[in-house]
């Protein structure tokens, strides 16, 4: 055994051996036992109702075969001595090793808690969807140029000027592009926070119309008379939107006015009337009719109406069948509708007061 006590590159053939061992076995050990424990967490993180748990499970599940060569390698060089070259260059690829593996837990953790998200609040949405795609993109950009950075640390660069330089570019790129910015910005918020989709009708201020579609710097929609009118999305979320397409009912009034002359005890009876005709309709929920005041030339009646639905067609089609019933049963009780009228009276200068004839 005498040959165990040569000594090859400042260390004895017998502690390469033991070196060697203890690297093999650590990497084995670690090989096995590791992905034995990821399964068992997986068993347990699904029977919780929170998905941080997931999101470990899925950064652990990321660890590669490389990191469990690589801690068996840092294991087996405790037990030897290495030239000093060698065992800087070994220190900064083991270091490397870690910090790959660091960014892979991190990215697969980031990956689950996204999908988790995505799926839990916004599990049928494809535009959300592919905003998600987007920001995990990014995430995992932004997450490997730090691995990046630290990395060529490791190695001695110096990344000082670099993350100056880096940083003094993107405030002169963000000032350059900031209302394209905004806009993005403003386009993720419609997309996660939804006042309007495709397909709703919207009046923002003086403007009216139908979403075609939301894009990453302006929404387009297609107004009541043909035109298309396009927003940016920083200017749309400043103004004041009416969303017709969140309606779940609509609300229905309308005025009209009778003759002076009209009965008393008939017109007590015409509220009544209005009730049983907006009743009769369907998809209708009455809610009120009041003789309301006496006008200038008219007894003023209001009433108030909902349908059930918000379509705005079915709503006028309503409307047009309740005004001809009013009519028909205004008209059968001998009941005028008022419209504006003046009375002149005439006399004579030298007539007596009394004597006034009245002109209609």
């Amino acid at each position: 055994m005498d040959f165990l006590k040569e000594v090859v590159w400042g260390n004895t053939l017998g502690t390469w051996l033991m070196g060697a061992g203890v690297a093999l076995v650590t990497a084995a050990l670690l090989r096995g036992l590791v992905p034995r424990l990821i399964r068992r967490a997986r068993e347990l993180a699904r029977s919780t109702n929170t998905y941080l748990d997931d999101a470990l499970v899925a950064a652990a599940n990321s660890t590669r075969g490389f990191f469990y060569a690589a801690a068996g390698l840092y294991a087996g060089t405790r037990y030897v001595v290495l030239p000093g070259s060698i065992d800087t260059v070994f220190g900064r690829v083991l270091a490397s090793a870690v910090l790959i593996q660091v960014g892979l837990w991190i990215g697969g953790g980031y990956r689950s808690l996204l999908s988790h998200t995505r799926d839990e609040k916004y599990p049928d949405d494809a535009d959300v969807a592919t905003w998600f795609n987007l920001i995990r993109l990014l995430g995992v950009g932004v997450i490997w140029f730090f691995i990046f950075v630290f990395v060529l640390q490791a190695w001695g660069v110096n990344v000082t000027a670099l993350i100056t330089g880096l940083g003094i570019g993107g405030i002169a790129i963000a000032l350059a592009v900031q209302n394209i910015l905004a806009d993005i910005i403003a386009s993720l918020s419609i997309i996660f926070d939804k006042p309007f989709l495709v397909g709703d009708y919207l009046t923002i201020d003086d403007y009216r119309g139908t979403v075609e579609e939301i894009g990453l710097k302006t929404t387009k929609l297609r107004s009541v008379s043909g035109e298309q009118l396009v927003f940016s999305n920083s200017d749309l979320l400043r103004s004041r939107i009416r969303n017709y397409g969140r309606m779940v009912e609509r609300r229905g009034d309308f005025n009209f006015g009778i003759v002076y002359e009209t009965d008393p005890d008939v017109v007590a009876q015409i509220s009544g009337w209005v009730k049983e005709i907006v009743e009769a309709q369907e998809m209708t929920r009455f809610d009120r009719c009041h003789f309301k005041s006496l006008g200038q030339w008219a007894l003023e009646f209001e009433t108030v109406y909902y349908m059930t639905v918000p379509d705005y067609k079915v709503f006028m089609g309503v409307q047009e069948t309740v005004n001809l019933a009013l009519m028909r049963r205004l008209a059968d009780a001998g009941v005028e509708f008022a419209y504006p009228t003046q009375l002149l009276y005439e006399r004579r200068l030298d007539a007596p007061k009394h004597e006034l004839e009245e002109v209609r």
